[in-house]
């Protein structure tokens, strides 16, 4: 290793060198908050030395390995660090000589900067940096001072040299010649030269990993992809880069770290952390694991291959046959990133014939009926580390001739937190929800009546339809009118009712139909703006009361539970979770109450205060939602009984159904 202090500039102004970005370091990426702070540092250095005040400043340092190129041609310095650094300051001298007006000046940045005399007329040599492939078109166009057509101005190259231009642009030429001569020339480096062939230890992978890099740090996908290509030589490099990154890249714009860990999720069939920047390394280190004794060849490919699934169940690319996109498109509607790897492997046995078209289609509805009966329950618990090891067994579904119901079988033999809803909870869930607010951005009720009018005519409404909304058929606000429709109980009817499933519907309208009569709302679902879903059990009614409501409640509850989201006979009262697992003999008072969803007990102080259960965790009591503990302190409190603030209960141990305690029932 050979290391020596320098100016930047005398370094680029170095006609026996050619810099080079390999193919395994990351796009130019620097933001321009990244450029203001380097323009802001240049002029602090100008006007100090302009001020006979001698500055400088450190601006970090180059690492490089000098490859051989052969007679007459400028050395090959192969950037391990600094390209960032390296390109923005490109950048600034580009902009520097097109916003000059001085013609000579304007020719000595390029000729002393910006290209290479000493090569001969090959533009790859005669460009001083050559960026990496991405990069490389508009970076080699501002250079050679060309338009930079429309498709390459979205890019960071571009952009920041647009902001470094028009930030020069208050100045007259002899400030901007000050910018150069007291600012820029006065940054000076350290130029690490790495030797790997004379001394092994100066591996350019390790000290890569080890630079703390000036810019933004480094992502999954940029280690793995150094990780690969670094060590071949750049012939090699440019063959995998073009070859298989490329297209990685093209395929999966912005998702290349989650992809990975994914890949790597679907390759191990077990569970990783999602790739977020805090635990990065961690996961590279995991890669390495597994990358060990296979070639960067395999790997790639490996990817290729994976990625093209990958892309269509992230709603990236589709498949063109309208059912299977339809319910991928679903799938991320109700957010399934979990799933990602499973869904993935699904769709390559697909592709790879193991899968019909039918089968695929029939396998990843099940995966939506599983979601959404689960969403409708509010639950979510352990769903990241379950799909990954639900791709082991996808040999066994895919030899199965009852695909839904093997499927089905996978899904109901998981831990309790990981269970198939059944039809009994999802009946008293739907009756007890506020269906208007399920979910964010009120999504899955969109989505469920959605599903609804498909099934009921054939035909979905388009998602982004801009007038396509959720409708409170009784209002959200009552005025005189509906006040006297619901009669004496009016507001309590509003309160239990308002967000109730049978009073939500889906219509397209432009305007918002408000507090507006019932007698005005019906002749607006009965024309174009009204669904099937909507006028079905709606136009038939004089008035909208709770009747009304609890009759429309019903009609959707059997729909959803017996078409839309049906499950197969055997399914749909069954306890559909592993309950042969003794290892624990911890209660979980869940599994408990999971059974007794829709059924009432008993306070055991006091008999006559009864709740109904429903669902695994809350219980319905005078109208309103509570957990067993917290509702068992409030009755104590209300017997007179002396509580702690801090006391805690045991709702299962304080309950009864049937004359048992909870905590003793064996159903």
């Amino acid at each position: 290793m050979k290391a020596s202090p320098t100016y930047l500039l005398d370094s680029l102004s170095n006609n026996d060198v050619t810099f080079f970005i390999p193919p395994y370091q990351r796009n130019y990426e620097w933001s321009t908050d990244n450029c203001k702070v380097l323009l802001s540092d240049v002029s602090q250095v100008t006007q100090a030395n302009l001020s006979n005040v001698k500055t400088e400043h450190f601006f970090g340092s180059i690492v490089y390995v000098v490859e051989e190129v052969g007679f007459g041609v400028p050395a090959k310095y192969v950037l391990t660090d600094g390209q960032q650094r390296i390109t923005t300051t490109m950048l600034l001298l580009i902009a520097l000589r097109d916003s000059i007006d001085d013609r000579n000046y304007k020719k000595e940045i390029q000729r002393r900067y910006l290209e290479n005399d000493r090569a001969d007329e090959s533009v790859e040599y005669k460009i001083k940096l050559k960026q990496v492939e991405t990069d490389w078109e508009a970076y080699k166009l501002l250079v050679l001072g060309h338009d930079v057509p429309e498709n390459l101005k979205n890019s960071s190259v571009y952009q920041n040299y647009l902001f470094f231009l028009k930030s020069l642009d208050p100045f007259v030429d002899e400030d901007k010649k000050n910018l150069l001569e007291k600012g820029l020339m006065k940054f000076s480096i350290i130029s690490i030269q790495l030797e790997p062939d004379r001394n092994p230890w100066e591996n350019p992978q390790e000290i890569f990993e080890s630079m703390n890099s000036l810019g933004k740090p480094l992502s999954l996908a940029d280690l793995v992809r150094n990780y690969l290509l670094m060590g071949k030589n750049t012939r090699q490099q440019s063959e995998l880069y073009n070859g298989f990154w490329l297209t990685l890249e093209k395929r999966l714009p912005g998702k290349l770290s989650e992809f990975i860990r994914d890949w790597m999720q679907a390759d191990q069939h077990r569970s990783f952390k999602v790739a977020r920047e805090s635990n990065y390394k961690e996961l590279y280190g995991a890669f390495k694991e597994i990358a060990r004794g296979r070639s960067a060849e395999e790997l790639f490919e490996s990817f290729v291959r994976f990625s093209h699934p990958y892309s269509i169940v992230c709603g990236l690319k589709q498949t063109e046959l309208r059912a299977l996109d339809q319910v991928i498109f679903d799938l991320n509607v109700i957010g399934v990133a979990p799933a990602y790897s499973y869904l993935a492997e699904v769709l390559a046995a697909w592709e790879a014939r193991i899968l019909s078209e039918g089968d695929v289609i029939e396998v990843l509805t099940g995966i939506r009926t599983y979601l959404l009966r689960r969403r409708v329950l509010g639950i979510t618990q352990a769903e990241n580390k379950f799909y990954p090891v639900l791709g082991k067994r996808l040999s066994e579904l895919s030899s199965s001739e009852d695909k839904m119901g093997s499927l089905f079988r996978q899904l109901s033999s998981q831990e309790y937190a990981l269970r198939l809803p059944n039809d009994d909870e999802m009946t008293s869930r739907l009756r007890a929800l506020n269906f208007y607010n399920l979910g964010r951005s009120r999504n899955y009720p969109r989505l469920l009546l959605s599903m609804a009018e498909e099934h009921l005519t054939k035909s979905r409404p388009v998602w982004d339809d801009s007038r396509l909304q959720l409708e409170h058929i009784m209002p959200q606000k009552l005025n005189v009118d509906w006040r006297q429709m619901l009669g004496e109980d009016s507001e309590s009817v509003h309160q239990e009712f308002v967000n109730n499933i049978g009073n939500i519907t889906l219509i397209r309208h432009n305007q918002e139909l408000g507090n507006k009569s019932f007698c005005d709302k019906k002749e607006t679902y009965s024309g174009q703006s009204g669904l099937q879903v909507t006028q079905n059990c709606v136009l038939d009614r004089e008035i909208w009361d709770a009747e009304s409501i609890r009759r429309r409640q019903d009609y959707l509850i059997e729909l959803i539970t017996q078409k839309i989201l049906n499950i197969p006979a055997s399914f749909k009262r069954a306890s559909n979770w592993n309950q042969s697992d003794n290892s624990s003999t911890s209660f979980d008072q869940r599994a408990k109450l999971n059974p007794l969803i829709g059924e009432t007990i008993e306070f055991i102080s006091n008999p006559a205060m009864a709740a109904q259960v429903i669902s695994d965790s809350k219980v319905m009591f005078e109208g309103e939602e509570w957990a067993l503990g917290p509702l068992t302190k409030v009755l104590k409190e209300r017997s007179g009984a002396k509580i702690s603030k801090t006391s805690n209960f045991h709702g299962a141990s304080n309950w009864s159904w049937d004359g048992v305690k909870l905590v003793d029932l064996d159903i």
